[in-house]
């Protein structure tokens, strides 16, 4: 499988996905055992235990969602990879968004808006709120709250960029993915050539330099990184580091 893998994966920037991808398979995600503490008045112990909550579901959810994107890639299916990938990069904004706004809060000791910020994260859910009660009368939606907006953390990501790189592409990249994942034309260019003016329908490409820049997975990473240190967790993050390192291999291809 894996030299399939490699026979289909390009170029160096594709490297990236590989790496991120065996490296968060490689985690053992520990159990976590919640501090005896009320939602409706925070500490410090259950803030910390919250950002580890987060960072561990993060890196259970990306690293399957990682996984199909490896089978996608292998079967030159790149029109559905499109999809996965913006999925994908949409996490690496939220990580971002979460990274940077539990930071402030922990520094500033505010416990309350740290785990108001939690509970967004980790329990909201608009189809729940808006749709739940027609299916399960009992649910009481007016205590689920409204999930974090995609608009607010792709341009959290937006101004990171900036501010790390010097330039901001993050809501660029957000949207060639995002063409290739709504129903309109840019779905369509794969299939056809036009040969003077006759249109001819065509396989499409396995190239997966199609699908855009992967340093999102870097960044996703780093992020993770941060939030496990800023949570004072060292298992995962020992493993999440390791991953970096393995990156930095690859700086001349960034």
């Amino acid at each position: 499988m894996r030299n399939c893998w490699k026979t289909i994966l390009m170029s160096g920037k594709t490297d990236i996905l590989l790496i991120v991808e065996t490296g968060l398979q490689k985690i053992h995600i520990p159990p976590l055992t919640r501090p005896p503490v009320a939602d409706d008045n925070p500490n410090e112990e259950l803030v910390l235990w919250g950002i580890q909550y987060y960072s561990y579901s993060v890196i259970a959810h990306l690293r399957t969602v990682l996984r199909g994107l490896v089978q996608l890639i292998e079967a030159a299916n790149i029109p559905t990879a499109f999809i996965v990938s913006r999925h994908i990069f949409e996490w690496a904004a939220h990580t971002c968004y979460m990274s940077r706004h539990l930071k402030n809060y922990v520094l500033r000791k505010e416990w309350g808006r740290a785990w108001h910020l939690h509970s967004l994260a980790m329990e909201g859910n608009r189809w729940l709120k808006d749709h739940g009660s027609k299916y399960e009368p009992t649910l009481v939606t007016d205590e689920v709250p409204d999930p974090l907006g995609v608009t607010n953390i792709v341009a959290s990501y937006e101004e990171y960029r900036r501010q790390m790189h010097g330039h901001a592409d993050a809501k660029d990249t957000y949207g060639l993915l995002s063409e290739h994942s709504h129903p309109n034309s840019a779905c369509f260019l794969p299939y056809y050539q036009y040969i003077g003016r006759e249109v001819r329908f065509i396989a499409p490409s396995p190239d997966t330099s199609l699908l855009g820049e992967k340093r999102c997975l870097i960044d996703l990473m780093m992020f993770l990184n941060a939030l496990l240190k800023l949570g004072q967790e060292r298992a995962v993050r020992a493993q999440v580091v390791a991953t970096l390192k393995e990156l930095a291999g690859l700086a001349d291809t960034w």
